[in-house]
């Protein structure tokens, strides 16, 4: 596997607010991890004000549980590790629910998400299997970048050269080397991929629903109460529609999960 290089880049700035330093809980306050560099799962828009479907989300769910919702914004890549030294109290950022993450954490399903892979448009690949020898820019940490591995282990058992893998801290950096020509290809979720799309043309799709996969929010292993509330907390928004309301708002409605 070649990865032509991580590129390491710092996110500090917190919301709302809570910092990224260790702090307290307080009182009928959710403190919830998250990485506002997604779009459209949580992002900053032109009024520089967090917004996103796990903004609204994971922002609904702490109303529905009495408490007022903290965001602290963070590297994708630091989430886990913020979330067991008890800098928040939950995690809610596209999280993918893999058995390596439920080995040191706790996740509630709340949403079904797959992957798509972009090329610009007059690019000559059309399918994941003619990234051979070419070069894919991903989110450092994510599902997605298991995808690109798996996908270049595939090239290496055919004999073909492998994908390179340039792999960033955040997903603007990761999309900005594909519109500045830097890689061949990139990878991310469907309704990320197709946010990006519908504002931006030159680009065309070469495979989509791959990988189908619950998204997660990640709860301290040892907490096994605060995931009952956060499990009741989605029961009870599915049952008053807002949890159907907030999918339908981003345009995924069909990616609603049918049990937490």
């Amino acid at each position: 596997m070649r990865i032509a290089r991580i590129i390491g880049i710092g996110l500090t700035a917190g919301l709302c607010i809570a910092g990224t330093a260790k702090a307290e809980t307080q009182a009928g306050h959710l403190r919830i991890g998250t990485s506002l560099t997604q779009m459209p799962w949580g992002f900053f828009d032109q009024n520089s004000k967090p917004t996103g479907v796990d903004v609204a989300m994971c922002g609904a769910l702490a109303k529905q549980l009495g408490d007022t919702p903290d965001f602290v914004n963070l590297d994708f890549k630091g989430l886990i590790p913020a979330l067991q030294a008890d800098r928040f109290d939950v995690v809610c950022a596209a999280m993918y629910v893999t058995p390596e993450r439920q080995s040191v954490i706790q996740m509630v399903p709340y949403i079904m998400a797959s992957q798509t892979i972009i090329a610009r448009q007059n690019a000559k690949l059309a399918s994941a299997s003619d990234l051979c020898g070419h070069s894919a820019s991903v989110l450092q940490g994510s599902g997605s970048m298991k995808v690109l591995q798996d996908e270049s282990e595939k090239c290496k058992a055919a004999g073909k050269p492998e994908i390179t893998i340039q792999a960033f801290d955040t997903q603007p950096v990761a999309l900005r080397a594909l519109e500045n020509s830097s890689v061949d290809a990139f990878i991310a979720t469907d309704s990320l991929v197709s946010y990006f799309m519908n504002h931006n043309s030159g680009y065309k799709k070469i495979a989509t629903g791959i990988s189908p996969m619950q998204l997660g929010i990640g709860i301290p292993k040892d907490n096994a109460a605060l995931a009952a509330k956060v499990r009741k907390g989605l029961e009870a928004m599915k049952a008053d529609g807002t949890y159907q309301s907030i999918l339908k708002t981003w345009g995924i409605e069909s990616a609603a999960v049918s049990t937490f």
